[in-house]
């Protein structure tokens, strides 16, 4: 008998605590948003108490109850202005630091709300690209990183709550961050190309471009940028034999053969652009 008296005020301690009550008044007007909600992470963790708050409906929009008699907007936490960010802050300390108040998000005013939808779970490609179109636009060159394939997203390369250089997922070098990938570029060489060393947009575009595999421009283009022709590549082949070395050997190729060879793509003899431990990067 005591064991049944005390089991049933439990159970009803536990129905006047539980905000599971509230979050099913909400959802007698709000059944569409309480549906896109079933099964997100501020409901299922809505037992525990998290800074102060408990989550749930009302941990993030505050009492609803006049809201609820009088049905004003007004009268529940909407999220409308950069205020309304400490129910965010509350929960997620760790996004609430010097560096954030930093950030070029900060110091333009953008909320929370501004990127997260709490409600409706979003591709973060789709966020961005309303602020950020001229990148969004790179995506649609020929050559890009697959993004838009799902492979990645924007917060693969960026911190959108970080305050450093293009607000990159990175604390050291930016070259760190795409060595994260592209780990056989790293070296240490031997021989090493300056420019990679130095910084890899140098010669490559991180989110998309024309030319072939993310570079700045097509070769010798870039390459020329930088380096001078070699001196054969002005040089008048006579047709049929010619002495090369002290052989004689054939020039099916015609009197530009030489302009043709070395003025087309650095890269089919210069093949390790990034470095080597070979002479002559070939």
């Amino acid at each position: 008998m005591k064991r049944t008296t005390l089991l049933a005020i439990a159970v009803l301690a536990c129905a006047l605590a539980s905000p599971a009550l509230a979050d099913d008044d909400c959802a007698m007007c709000h059944d569409d948003v309480a549906a896109s909600m079933q099964h997100q992470i501020h409901m299922r963790i809505d037992s525990f108490e998290v800074g102060g708050r408990t989550v749930g409906c009302a941990g993030c929009h505050g009492d609803g109850e006049a809201h609820m008699e009088e049905g004003d907007p007004a009268l529940i936490r909407t999220f409308a202005s950069a205020e309304d960010n400490q129910a965010c802050i509350d929960c997620h300390q760790n996004k609430h630091q010097a560096e954030w108040m930093a950030s070029t998000h900060a110091l333009e005013g953008m909320t929370c709300t501004d990127c997260h939808s709490v409600h409706v779970r979003t591709n973060p490609l789709d966020t961005c690209k309303d602020c950020h179109q001229e990148v969004y636009a790179q995506f649609e060159l020929p050559n890009h990183h697959p993004v838009r394939q799902g492979k990645m997203s924007c917060v693969s390369c960026h911190d959108p709550h970080s305050a450093n250089e293009a607000q990159l997922n990175v604390r050291t070098r930016l070259n760190d961050l795409c060595y994260d990938c592209h780990q056989g570029k790293e070296g240490p060489f031997i021989f090493e190309h300056e420019p990679v060393v130095e910084d890899c947009r140098l010669c490559h575009v991180p989110h998309g471009s024309v030319a072939d595999n993310l570079l700045t421009a097509n070769e010798p283009m870039l390459c020329l940028q930088c380096h001078e022709l070699h001196f054969h590549a002005a040089l008048i082949s006579p047709e049929g034999e010619t002495e090369v070395g002290g052989f004689h050997r054939e020039n099916p190729y015609g009197t530009d053969s030489m302009t043709v060879a070395f003025t087309s793509r650095c890269s089919q003899c210069h093949s390790q652009i990034h470095g080597t431990d070979l002479p002559s990067q070939t």
